[in-house]
């Protein structure tokens, strides 16, 4: 009978063992299957609601940064007026003359380039500029007055915004929320105080679409004027022709690439390929870095230049966005960089050492010579094409000397807290390959000439 109850025991230990390791089996297997199905549930995103003003509120690149990463997509942006619209006071003109100042003595590069070519020492005239500014007695007299103090940086890259420029940059930068550094500027130029003054209205992020570009050429020589940003034509059996009028973001340069590329298709026994970039003032790299060039050269080619920073606000949001790869200047030995004009370094902070290496596609069409038309108007992106063609030896340039600032991260837009006045400036003193500021010295052609029929005559003269 003892024998029969600890039998009985035993089993039902078993059985309440046994149960319990099921339930528990149970029991995780339906966590699992929650987890599985949670997983498979794309995740909800939370939409921020945020008044562009408020980036004012952001003290340090890292507060700024810390929320934007939070982001999982753009903001929605709520747009208030809540401000009375009147005429600017004297201390809110010398508040802005302040900030645009401050802004430019921290992160601009070229002071002393423009003491060299100018003669003009930009942070000794503070007291000048402020006394202009304090002279001031409208709106009027303010916005003049500002757009001479920056003028007096003789660059291209710096000036006080014109209202087709801040609605083309919204437009633009509006594509772009997954930039940390251009969302920055796209909400600051969204503010009310920006809005006020040039009449915008505030601007939404959009979808990537593709666009037609509507700039058109100036000066197309014998190309006909379509309003397309690249035209193309044969100049004889052996010689084509190729217009480019500016560098097109990518998401607008299909239709560019796919006439280039039936042009070099329909004509695969060129002997020569002339690149016409006069008057073309920039844009993106990557259309002649990742596109054009890759459809004409055989091999891989590389050029290696130099980038310095200063220790700027904006400068730093725009390295940790751009994703450059830099070291202090304290670590870099500059004695052993054949460099020009070491002297303008002495207030700078990061080196990056800036290799642009083009590809070739696989089976390009073209295997003949290049060359590259310039003059004073190639400026910023088609700049750094002329610089690395020359540098890298694919292509004979023929013109003249061209408008520089091209080894560069590009402009910083920025907004002055109480006009809402937008102005721009660069951030890279960029030297070339072969140790000159790119901005001072420009590019040279290899051959110079006055006109484009005398830089088709010379190309034909060379081919013979």
């Amino acid at each position: 009978m003892k024998k029969k109850s600890k039998l009985s025991l035993l089993v039902l230990a078993i059985i309440i063992l046994f149960s319990s390791c099921a339930q528990r089996r149970i029991n995780y297997l339906e966590q699992r299957r929650d987890i599985l199905i949670s997983e498979k549930k794309p995740k909800e995103k939370k939409i921020v609601k945020i008044n562009p003003d408020k980036i004012d509120e952001f003290k340090t690149i890292n507060d700024y940064v810390k929320w934007y990463n939070k982001l999982d997509g753009p903001c929605q942006l709520i747009f208030e007026d809540k401000k009375e619209k009147k005429n600017l006071s004297q201390e809110e003109m010398v508040e802005d003359f302040n900030y645009l100042f401050n802004e430019i003595r921290d992160n601009y590069p070229f002071f002393g380039v423009l003491k060299r070519k100018y003669g003009i020492d930009f942070l000794s005239n503070y007291s000048k500029y402020l006394n202009e500014v304090k002279f001031c007695k409208s709106d009027e007299e303010f916005i003049k007055t500002m757009e001479k103090i920056i003028g007096d940086l003789h660059n291209d890259h710096a000036t006080i915004a014109q209202k087709d420029y801040v609605e083309e940059t919204l437009d633009y930068y509006s594509h772009f929320w997954k930039d940390p550094s251009m969302y920055y500027e796209f909400l600051a130029m969204n503010k009310e105080s920006v809005r006020d003054r040039y009449g915008v209205k505030g601007l939404q992020s959009k979808d990537l679409k593709k666009k037609k570009s509507l700039k058109k050429s100036k000066d197309t020589e014998n190309l006909e004027n379509s309003g397309e940003n690249l035209e193309v034509k044969l100049l004889d059996k052996n010689i084509g022709l190729v217009k480019i009028n500016e560098m097109l973001a990518e998401y607008e340069l299909n239709s560019d690439m796919d006439k280039f590329d039936k042009f070099l298709e329909e004509n695969e026994n060129l002997k020569a390929l002339i690149i016409d970039i006069r008057g073309n003032s920039g844009g993106n790299i990557e259309y002649w870095q990742e596109y054009l060039l890759p459809r004409l050269i055989e091999k891989k080619v590389s050029v290696n230049n130099h980038m310095f920073f200063k220790d700027g606000m904006r400068t730093r949001l725009l390295l940790k966005s751009e994703g450059i790869s830099c070291e202090n200047i304290s670590n870099v030995d500059l004695g052993k960089m054949d460099l020009e004009h070491k002297e303008d370094l002495k207030d700078f902070s990061y080196y990056s050492k800036y290799k642009i290496e083009i590809a070739p596609m696989k089976d390009n069409k073209f295997k003949g010579n290049l060359y590259l038309l310039v003059d004073e108007g190639v400026y910023s992106a088609a700049e750094g094409m002329a610089n690395f063609c020359k540098n890298a030896k694919i292509a004979k340039l023929l013109g003249q000397k061209t408008g520089g600032d091209g080894i560069t991260l590009g402009l910083i837009n920025d907004v002055c807290p109480n006009s809402g006045l937008v102005f721009t400036y660069t951030n890279t003193l960029g030297y070339g390959q072969d140790g000159l500021i790119n901005e001072e010295e420009k590019t040279s052609p290899d051959i110079y000439t006055e006109s484009f029929n005398e830089s088709i005559e010379a190309i034909k003269n060379l081919e013979k």
